[in-house]
């Protein structure tokens, strides 16, 4: 009998991991970068069995989840971009189809619609919603195959709704993850698969973090829309998603969390930063 994805696994120890998502398996894309990391930390310590999608090759994938002690873990070197790639890994883990998934892989070409170029407006467009759709397409045809009840997270964030100078191109492609998720949980909901989506603030991590520590202007502009006064930790977007992903969320479907440190109720008055 040939072996289970997941019997692939190793556990030295012999421990069994016990927590709110004990034996989930999770699909987290975009899982090497500053929030992933964080979210794959976070669904390990809850007890998920995690599929870690990302960019960088294996062995430098491998390595980054020993150095996190994320356990209970497998990377994939997969461009969700191109869909052979999509192909390829659902054929792979099709004994273990995992029945949830973080769709968090995205980027940011920052600038002015108007001084960008058209490989910067597309790479987004493709990254953050085209290859969403792409996945979510293909695991769809395979839940539906094996009557599996999936569960999409999609991480989009709060200018998803609110306009943001100088990432237009950014903020359309999460507006279009929102109808993403509500198309998706509509159509699927008579086989028991929801979909949800997560819209978390400005985040400490990667640029705005840099932006916030070395650019005072930024930083200004930054405080005045964020009521809590502080970036988001990851580690709090990571809470959310393992929310969504628990038995607690059970009943929603087609519902955008937002988290975002209040950054999109009307900015406080200038006077207010002081």
């Amino acid at each position: 009998m040939a072996k289970r994805f997941f019997d692939l696994f190793d556990n030295d120890e012999g421990d069994e991991v016990t927590g709110t998502l004990n034996g989930k398996r999770v699909i987290v894309t975009g899982a090497l970068g500053g929030i992933g990391i964080e979210v794959i930390k976070k669904l390990n310590e809850l007890g998920a069995r995690i599929y870690a999608l990302d960019l960088l090759p294996a062995k430098q994938g491998e390595s980054i989840l020993l150095e996190n002690n994320v356990k209970n873990a497998r990377y994939f070197e997969i461009d969700i971009k191109k869909e052979d790639q999509i192909q390829q890994f659902i054929a792979k883990v099709d004994a273990d189809l995992p029945e949830s998934c973080v769709a968090l892989a995205g980027i940011v070409r920052s600038g002015n619609l108007v001084e960008q170029n058209s490989d910067d407006i597309r790479a987004v467009i493709e990254t953050n919603l085209t290859s969403q759709i792409l996945l979510t397409q293909h695991l769809l045809k395979a839940w539906i195959q094996q009557s599996i009840q999936g569960n999409i997270v999609y991480v989009s964030s709060w200018v998803d709704s609110v306009p943001w100078p100088g990432i237009t191109s950014y903020t359309s492609s999460k507006a279009g993850l929102v109808a993403l998720c509500r198309g998706v949980a509509r159509e699927n909901a008579k086989y028991g698969i929801r979909a949800n989506l997560i819209a978390p603030g400005i985040v400490d991590v990667g640029m705005a973090a840099k932006q916030w520590r070395d650019e005072p202007d930024y930083k200004k502009r930054a405080s005045r829309a964020i009521p809590l006064g502080r970036l988001q930790k990851p580690e709090e977007v990571a809470s959310g998603i393992a929310f969504l992903l628990s038995d607690a969320a059970l009943y929603m479907t087609g519902s955008r969390l937002l988290m975002d440190g209040g950054a999109s109720l009307y900015p406080l008055d200038p006077e207010d930063v002081e």
